[in-house]
């Protein structure tokens, strides 16, 4: 396996490494995991994804649910319109920077977009993320081409490796585990299972992921006290634009827990699919349960954003917008390398908040994908993009390097500014 977990070279011992007894997923979550699922793995190894699910199951949940309850409670503030919200992180996680200087760094740049937005938005602000799990990744197409290789498409390390070759590129579950040892040694620099006397990060950032490998998701649920199960590979996760299917797998697994949950709004989604999503996952009509994550694209958000706001706030449930100006911003340069333009993105920032204003809900902050890093992978034009590829270290998607992701913070603050 490429780039592995610092000291991961055994995963034998993952089931013997303590903590709080896995529940079986099947006795938690039902038939969940019968239900129809888009994007998952194609293994060729059921006996080996059978052996990895057993291990996930006996380790150690990564979040507890009494810090899963914490951050629905700080989610109610945000949702009552008190305080903001930074999510920000990698496109996709590389397990080999799940190192204290590397995760430091991150939290750093949290600490850095947190500050900016507090102090244009004069609220506290949540720090969340991209961090401790992102490591699946959806894809538009099945396949790619390296030169004149087709190879299966690389689906984030928790499924297979980015180098273009086929041995790299066929999905194997042990990954599943790495992944695991690599989130939960991120969660420790954290903070959230330091030992006597280890340094942690202080305020707490908070972790979320897409909740996308159901076979790695399925087998971290655990019951808390009262016997409701959460999902503890992770305090806050995400359903995608792609997996949002109303009778789907992540759909039910997202309403079944007492995680707070949130959910990819796209330019294809209707009202009346939203209201119905909106119904599974927060049935209750909760603050601080259900966030929803637009991606409109600059040219269609203020056009798109506003009548789905509206419904939503008319049906009474109390979400959190927030705004991901990044996915539907995604183009190609003319040498194959994919980009997004900061023009663009600062554009449906500044527009999202709003359309969401105008139709009177709130709008919680921004979900970002950055690095710590001086990257050039997003180009501030289509006339600027010949710069591209000089330092362009993403596994997956271009990322905002940190005076980027500030200046799109600004735009999303200032709406004079056509």
């Amino acid at each position: 396996m490429d780039n592995p977990v610092p000291g991961s070279g055994d995963i034998s011992d993952i089931a013997d490494i303590g903590g709080t007894s896995g529940v079986g997923d099947i006795d938690v979550i039902g038939d969940i995991g019968s239900k129809p699922a888009r994007q998952q793995p194609s293994w060729g190894d059921a006996e080996g994804v059978r052996r990895v699910r057993r291990q996930l199951r006996a380790a150690p949940g990564l979040v507890t649910p009494e810090d899963v309850r914490t951050l629905r409670s700080v989610l109610a503030v945000v949702a009552a319109g008190d305080a903001h919200v930074v999510q920000a992180g990698d496109c996709a996680e590389d397990p080999a920077e799940s190192t204290r200087p590397h995760v430091a760094r991150k939290a750093g740049l949290l600490d850095v977009l947190a500050g900016a937005l507090k102090g244009v938005g004069h609220r506290p602000v949540v720090r969340v993320g991209r961090l401790a799990g992102q490591f699946g990744k959806p894809r538009s197409k099945p396949t790619e081409w390296a030169g004149d290789l087709e190879l299966p498409v690389y689906r984030g390390h928790m499924v297979n490796g980015p180098q273009a070759d086929r041995a790299a590129r066929r999905p194997d579950p042990q990954r599943m585990l790495a992944c695991y040892r690599a989130s939960r040694t991120v969660m420790r620099h954290l903070g959230w299972h330091r030992g006597p006397g280890e340094p942690g990060i202080d305020p707490p950032v908070w972790t979320s992921h897409e909740a996308l490998v159901l076979d790695y998701e399925l087998p971290l649920v655990r019951e808390d006290p009262s016997g409701k199960p959460v999902l503890t590979s992770t305090h806050w996760p995400w359903i995608g634009d792609r997996t949002r299917q109303l009778d789907g797998a992540h759909v039910a697994l997202l309403a079944a827990v007492a995680n707070p949950v949130a959910c990819k709004v796209g330019p294809g989604m209707t009202t009346e699919e939203l209201l119905a999503l909106c119904e599974r996952l927060d049935p209750a009509r909760e603050p601080g349960r259900l966030t929803l994550i637009a991606r409109m694209g600059a040219q269609l958000v203020a056009h798109r954003l506003p009548p789905l706001v509206a419904a939503v706030r008319e049906a009474g449930h109390p979400v959190i917008w927030l705004c991901d100006p990044m996915h539907a911003n995604t183009v190609t340069t003319p040498d194959g390398r994919k980009t997004r333009y900061l023009d663009w993105i600062a554009r449906e920032a500044r527009e999202f908040r709003s359309a969401v204003l105008s139709a009177r809900g709130t709008a919680g902050g921004l979900h970002l994908e950055t690095t710590p890093d001086d990257v050039t992978e997003c180009a501030q034009s289509p006339s600027d993009t010949d710069r591209v590829g000089d330092r362009y270290t993403s596994l997956c998607d271009p990322r905002l390097r940190p005076d980027q992701a500030v200046s799109v913070i600004t735009a999303w603050v200032d709406r004079t500014n056509p």
